[in-house]
């Protein structure tokens, strides 16, 4: 367990930037949520924010798990423009920002994953609710290609007609840590304007009256033209995330 704000300066989930090709997730266990979500709001998005500005990164957000699933219940994501930016200073300074130092700043801690993300197609959007749709394709170059060349456009379709109530979209695929024992490797991120949209998403019974407006969709954009996935257990985990806060 350590300070916070010393991990916010390895932070480097989802609703990433248009510009951005690089996704830094560092998924986190937090005891005192509301402690948390205060000092990110309070003091995190003011340092972020000026680092966002000196450009050191492209985009700060935290993300709060709703329910209780797996060992982790925030996200705290940084979207960069490239491994470069990604992996060099992302000129964070809390008390030149705040003018409070960051050793001052005391909140607990446990870091369950930290994962760093290609965004490989994005339709950006105001999103405050995401579904992340996690997997792990036999074929990760066969599935990338089905959704970027294939699912892109019909995604862009629907989301311009303000169909099926998503918000924004994106596919995202993991570059490190990698490897067979990695659980998932890929995700594809939902987004919503709110929690019952979100909800909604996930229930059978109220989406086999959507597979309509999903298939004309395809055929306006694809016509007869079919494509393939490589997912054949489908999406793995699927848990859904409300945003708590975000740089602009």
């Amino acid at each position: 367990m350590k300070n916070f704000f010393t991990l916010l300066l390895l932070l480097l989930f989802i609703d990433a930037q248009a510009q951005a090709e690089i996704n830094r997730l560092i998924y986190l266990d937090i005891k005192d949520g509301q402690a948390f979500e205060e000092v990110c709001i309070d003091y995190g998005l003011k340092v972020a924010q000026a680092a966002v500005d000196n450009k050191g990164m492209l985009g700060w957000n935290v993300w709060k798990k709703i329910g209780k699933s797996g060992n982790s219940n925030y996200v705290v994501a940084i979207q960069f423009k490239d491994i470069d930016q990604a992996t060099g200073n992302i000129k964070w300074n809390g008390l030149k920002a705040t003018g409070i130092d960051q050793k001052h700043i005391k909140l607990e801690w446990n870091v369950v994953r930290d994962d760093l993300y290609r965004i490989h197609s994005s339709i950006p959007g105001e999103s405050s609710y995401v579904v992340i749709n996690y997997s792990k394709p036999t074929d990760l170059g066969k599935h990338l290609s089905y959704e970027v060349d294939y699912i892109t456009p019909v995604m862009k379709e629907l989301i311009s007609k303000n169909q099926l109530n998503r918000t924004s979209w994106n596919v995202q695929a993991k570059i490190y840590p990698s490897g067979t024992n990695e659980k998932y490797s890929m995700f594809t991120a939902d987004g919503y304007a709110n929690f019952a949209d979100a909800i909604k998403s996930q229930d059978f019974r109220l989406n086999v009256n959507n597979f309509e407006v999903w298939d004309k969709a395809i055929k306006k954009v694809h016509g007869d033209k079919t494509m393939e996935g490589s997912i054949p257990n489908g999406f793995e985990y699927k848990p859904i995330y409300k945003l708590i806060t975000t740089t602009k």
